[in-house]
């Protein structure tokens, strides 16, 4: 996505929060001019919040270069539009602004549920309440991906699809391989030493408290035609199943995380047409991906926020079907945050008509254009993969 293009997604975000409704709908150019000054006054409150709530100081010189490309980017978008010049700080400080007015916010998860008080939950804090028992299922199915050999000590996200087994991205389980190889939904290749799935990686947890070994790799999803290749985005082909189911072993004393329920294509009731533009989705997993294209803000200022679970609002952009270059339909998009990545974190459906979990992430541009896997798309893979599923 070019700069300008950038510049007028940040617009349109920044333009709808002035109406209260960021979440509600995409928000015109007609709404309340942005205010630079107020957005960063904003911002610092929050950060504010995070210190007192996390009993640290946000780092003094990650916080001056994320206030100084805040300002710069919200004065770039207001004056210039879709001519904006957006350079990594100012991509960095645009989105904490659109995290920390209620735009599109990112919520850390504290004992499978997120702090409501927050200061930028207060545009979902009520919608949150109403469904705390699903946020509740949903956060404790998501476990972080730990691997000794990593940088980040972690390689993503994978969620509870059945009893004990987990769901991630192919691309996760070749970070944690040796050799990896996949053909007609075979896996080649041997994990490493040491590879886990922590449940528990949260606000305030006690390191190790919900931890399982992955075991063994049960099944892959089709590599996809290579003429399919996306253009820009490296390892990405939307032809493929970007999807690797994973047994976990058992760990005496502790029991598998409650399996989230999953959006089906063979549904009668929804006939795969839940994954719809426009849906309010939520992402729930770990920031920390090689393929990120948007720096993880938070991490960058505090050490007690890097790799803890996350739970991220946003809308549908594109429903099944609607995307280009999509030929099995099992491709969507959605502008929720993914800060530092979001590899394997699934996209869940919170409200009354769905409760269910529509997609799994596995890419994105800067800008807020996020691909998902939709789990009604891939269903007959899911299907053979997940006994009794």
């Amino acid at each position: 996505m070019s700069a300008g293009a950038v510049g007028s997604v940040y617009e349109r975000l920044l333009t709808a929060t002035g109406s209260g409704a960021a979440l509600e709908s995409t928000g015109s150019l007609s709404a309340p001019v942005v205010d630079p000054d107020l957005q960063v006054r904003r911002l610092m409150q929050d950060i504010g919040y995070l210190e007192d709530r996390l009993g640290e100081h946000a780092d003094p010189e990650a916080l001056r270069q994320l206030t100084a490309g805040a300002r710069h980017g919200l004065r770039e978008v207001v004056d210039r539009g879709d001519r904006a010049r957006l350079g990594r700080d100012e991509l960095a400080g645009l989105e904490a602004v659109v995290h920390s007015d209620g735009s599109r916010p990112v919520l850390f998860v504290e004992d499978d549920f997120v702090d409501l008080l927050a200061p930028a939950a207060r545009d979902c804090a009520a919608t949150l309440a109403r469904v705390e028992s699903e946020v509740r299922t949903a956060c404790q199915a998501a476990g972080r991906v730990d691997d000794p050999g990593a940088t980040l000590g972690y390689q993503g996200t994978a969620w509870a699809v059945g009893d004990g087994l987990v769901v991630t991205n192919y691309h996760v389980l070749q970070a944690i391989s040796l050799h990896p190889a996949r053909s007609d939904g075979s896996f080649t290749g041997d994990l490493k030493p040491g590879v886990t799935v922590d449940f528990g990686a949260e606000i305030g947890a006690q390191p190790g408290g919900r931890r399982f070994p992955v075991r063994r790799v049960v099944a892959v999803g089709p590599a996809g035609d290579p003429s399919h290749a996306h253009p820009s985005l490296r390892g990405v082909n939307f032809d493929g199943l970007d999807l690797a189911v994973l047994e976990l072993e058992e760990v005496a004393g502790q029991s598998f995380p409650t399996p989230v329920e999953v959006a089906r294509g063979d549904d009668p009731v929804t006939r795969g047409a839940l994954a719809s533009r426009g849906r309010l989705v939520y992402v729930v997993g770990f920031p920390g991906s090689a393929r990120s294209t948007t720096p993880d803000v938070f991490a960058a200022l505090f050490a007690g926020v890097k790799g803890v679970k996350r739970l991220t609002p946003g809308l549908l952009t594109y429903g099944r079907g609607d995307v280009a270059d999509d030929g099995r339909r099992w491709v969507i998009g959605h502008d929720a945050s993914t800060l530092g990545g979001s590899s394997g974190s699934m996209v869940v459906d919170l409200e009354a008509g769905g409760r269910l979990v529509l997609g799994i992430h596995f890419a994105g541009d800067p800008g807020r254009v996020n691909w998902a896997h939709s789990l009604e798309g891939a269903t007959p893979q899911l299907v053979d993969a997940v006994p009794g599923w």
